[in-house]
């Protein structure tokens, strides 16, 4: 990996921590950050939504460059999303990220409470959302299938302790017949492991 990406990240968590942002990586850098992928292109940064403008300024403080609007889409309904690049780096923040799918949509309630863990990115420290979260939102996504699967692979051979547990907010809520359906696979597998393993 091109440790220049990581080390616009470190920028990056160092300022938006400072600055008391509610933030969390998500999708494929998050998934390269819990060792379930190879490679990632830039960042997802979930932002929380009442913090969207604040957001931007720390980014704007570090000399972030930011890129033209992308045009609508007909598949997402996020209430703020805005790119930036950083040190020849990009980064996403999605605020009230959200997929609209058949007529609904569905929201991404990300908050406070959506942080899984830290890790450690060249000394600072950076929130993950759930990698059960983003199995989930893969499969509302179009053709995000594949990266749903690898993540339910990751999860069977690596099995986390709260795995059910995020996997059962979503179940609580209304989601599409066939997600509800995978989702509870997913569940049924992995609490069998969780008591296989105990």
């Amino acid at each position: 990996m091109d440790n220049t990406k990581l080390a616009a990240l470190a920028k990056a968590a160092r300022a938006l921590n400072q600055a008391g942002i509610v933030w969390g990586v998500g999708a494929s850098a998050m998934l390269y950050l819990v060792g379930a992928a190879e490679e990632f292109n830039d960042f997802d940064l979930l932002i929380d939504p009442e913090q969207s403008k604040a957001a931007r300024v720390v980014f704007e403080a570090l000399g972030a460059k930011a890129l033209p609007a992308a045009p609508a889409s007909a598949s997402y309904d996020t209430e703020g999303f805005f790119e930036y690049s950083l040190d020849g780096v990009d980064f996403d923040l999605l605020c009230g990220f959200a997929i609209r799918r058949k007529e609904a949509v569905y929201r991404y309630a990300f908050g406070r409470d959506r942080i899984a863990e830290w890790v450690s990115v060249e000394g600072e420290r950076a929130p993950l959302c759930p990698v059960e979260d983003w199995f989930v939102l893969y499969l509302l996504m179009p053709g995000r299938q594949k990266r749903a699967t690898l993540i339910a692979r990751y999860l069977k051979t690596n099995p986390r302790e709260n795995s059910c547990a995020w996997l059962n907010r979503w179940l609580g809520n209304r989601l599409p017949g066939d997600v509800r359906e995978r989702v509870m696979t997913l569940y049924g597998e992995l609490g069998k492991l969780g008591r296989l393993n105990r």
